[in-house]
């Protein structure tokens, strides 16, 4: 009987307990845009309806054909007033009746694409509300006894903080993200710095104690320390022509002072520059050099910095090889050919368990490549990383015959780091629009990854992040990653702003 009675409450607690399952997407239907000021406004109805649709977060939406079962109804309109256009997006909900309008603003063709990208940010905010009304439990009522609500109190920061595998049988790892107070112990943010940077490297830690970073975005090349608080020493800037695509550091004739390597192209031509930090700020000790640099190794004595050429039509060629340091000037050595589609910047080289080395590539969509030491391919991923915003182009005739555009685009890869573990350190990049040309990226995550000797297995990974990580750094005598993060983009009222965090790796 007691048996009986137990089994008849079990049910009865199953059935009154509120059931609360994730929001499912609601039905959503998106209008033909309303066009103002614009010539081509029959062809922009349906295109900017598609930019939008494109855009939405499909865990929050269903996109509907037809607008008579849709939850959600979107009704876009687009103003051009001169140079200047705005985005409007009425938001009519049927579930409850409301309306809310979002917006977004830029200026000239080239901010279309990105300003669709911040209005989906947008939205997704807003449709987020929507399904946490739409999910929320009703509160228990009491007639004699109200029910207090208690303030939910708002998440501090996460840092970067992970373990690494357990035994809990083969292929299983476990990843610990901690909730830290902002700048505990082990964390860093700085403030934000003006500019949308997307390169970094680390110089030596000084015995004050401070810490030298170079930073640069795509026409100045900046000297910070880092102490107590982050100092600026010095700034370079490049001619008006000249674009820097990415900056390393390394000491390659081992005098205790570090080289900065600075990739810059100029219009058609390479013409890279090497500084060294002085006293009095940046030292300019190589000009006009004809490569584009990437480091690897991790420690400054020890890095080596691979170079490689390009053609007049902006292509990769002959390889890489080893750069030498001599006084002032600098040559090559150890010319090596990549396993396609490897170039100076998508490509690392390990060395498996038995100390035989392999190559390392990532092609043009984010998957990843492994090869042996003749080329030949042993295996490659089915999950995209990386994910770069930074690129250049070249006048490319074939590039116009073949897509209809005169330029030949080049994304670079992330950057790709070795561990002393030998594990493998790549991020990946997340974002609303990732089509093509126009690429803007908006959350990121590292991951570590190990080969098997047959594949790559996922050992950990850092929680995501809601900004676009530009590029990163790894100091080994610490265990940090110091991380250059786009937290504001470039827009109208301003030139955008970047952040400058260290998190340590456990």
């Amino acid at each position: 009987m007691p048996s009986i009675l137990l089994a008849l409450l079990t049910a009865f607690l199953l059935i009154a307990a509120p059931i609360v399952s994730p929001a499912a997407p609601l039905k959503t239907y998106v209008t033909e845009f309303s066009v103002t000021g614009a010539s081509n406004k029959d062809e922009l109805k349906l295109t900017l309806q598609g930019l939008l649709a494109s855009r939405l977060n499909p865990n929050q939406v269903q996109l509907l054909e037809k607008p008579d079962k849709a939850e959600l109804l979107l009704a876009g309109s687009y103003a051009l007033f001169g140079k200047m256009f705005s985005i409007d997006v009425l938001i009519k909900n049927s579930l409850n009746g409301s309306l809310t309008k979002v917006f977004e603003q830029g200026e000239g063709q080239d901010d279309m694409i990105p300003a669709f990208g911040r209005l989906a940010q947008k939205l997704d905010r807003e449709l987020a509300k929507t399904q946490a009304a739409v999910t929320a439990p009703p509160l228990p009522v009491s007639p004699a006894v109200p029910v207090p609500v208690a303030a939910q109190p708002v998440p501090p920061a996460t840092a970067y903080k992970v373990d690494v595998p357990v035994a809990k049988g083969e292929g299983s790892y476990v990843v610990k993200s901690d909730t830290l107070p902002l700048n505990a112990p082990g964390t860093w943010t700085s403030d934000p710095l003006s500019g949308v940077l997307s390169s970094i490297a680390l110089g030596r830690t000084l015995p004050s104690g401070e810490r030298e970073l170079f930073v640069a975005d795509a026409h100045v090349l900046r000297y910070l320390r880092k102490g107590a608080e982050l100092k600026r020493i010095a700034e370079i800037v490049m001619p008006v022509s000249s674009k820097i695509l990415a900056i390393d550091a390394a000491d390659l004739d081992r005098d205790g002072t570090p080289e900065i390597y600075v990739t810059i192209v100029d219009r058609k031509t390479v013409s890279s520059r090497v500084y060294a930090p002085a006293d009095s700020g940046l030292e300019l000790i190589a000009d006009n050099q004809p490569w584009l640099f990437r480091g690897s190794g991790l420690d400054l004595k020890e890095r080596t910095i691979f170079v490689q050429t390009l053609s007049s039509g902006g292509e990769y060629q002959n390889g890489v090889a080893e750069l030498v340091k001599s006084g002032n000037s600098f040559k090559t050595r150890n010319s090596r050919t990549l396993p396609r589609p490897g170039n100076i910047f998508n490509f690392s080289l390990f060395r498996d368990a038995s100390g035989v080395e392999k190559s390392l590539v990532m092609d043009e969509d984010g998957y990843l490549i492994i090869s042996a030491a003749d080329g030949s391919q042993l295996w490659k991923s089915s999950d995209k990383y990386g994910g770069s915003e930074t690129y250049f182009n070249f006048e490319s005739y074939a590039q116009l015959r073949a897509k209809g555009d005169k330029y030949g685009w080049n994304f670079l890869a992330q950057r790709m780091l070795v561990l002393p573990d030998g594990t493998l350190v790549i991020p990946r990049n997340e974002g609303s629009v990732n089509i093509g040309n126009n690429r803007t990226y908006n959350k990121h995550s590292l991951f570590g990854l190990q080969w098997s000797g047959s594949i790559l297995r996922e050992v950990w990974h850092t929680r995501q992040s809601p900004s676009y990580l530009a590029d990163y750094a790894y100091d080994a005598a610490t265990r940090e990653v110091v991380l250059l993060e786009v937290v504001q983009r470039t827009g109208l009222f301003g030139k955008g702003k970047t952040a400058l965090s260290i998190n340590k790796l456990d």
